[in-house]
């Protein structure tokens, strides 16, 4: 992704998650997708939706479920995001069942910890991602 885009974050550890998760799921696409223009339409996407995650944030305020279904609301619209991209590229059946095991147990990875982060003071700041 773009260097500019800036994505907020509850505090440290939901920084912390996000990051992991957005660079794995950058290199599972990355790894198979066979034209680079797809790729960077592909990254164009993920920009779109952490802007809406941020826009989405002023949820958060409105107490424990809004939190939460706010920093589960970007793993998830991206998990679905890869799924879509999968089926517009030529994908091998190889390809498509590894890749689609990674994501599957990268999304739910990442929506645990989301989901049992422990309970910190919510300092809510943007960072960026290369």
């Amino acid at each position: 992704m773009c260097g500019e885009v800036k994505i907020m974050c509850a505090n440290r550890r939901h920084e912390e998650v996000i990051v992991h998760f957005l660079e794995q799921i950058q290199l599972y696409v990355d790894e198979i997708t066979k034209d680079d223009e797809d790729f960077v339409v592909f990254t164009n996407v993920l920009e779109e939706l952490v802007r809406k995650s941020n826009k989405n944030v002023i949820f958060s305020f409105l107490g424990d479920n809004f939190t939460q279904n706010w920093m589960a609301e970007l793993p998830t619209t991206v998990y679905y995001a890869v799924v879509g991209y999968m089926h517009l590229t030529q994908v091998g059946l190889h390809d498509l069942m590894d890749t689609t095991e990674k994501i599957n147990n990268l999304v739910g990875d990442t929506l645990y910890e989301l989901e049992n982060m422990e309970e910190q003071e919510n300092t809510y700041y943007q960072i960026y991602l290369n």
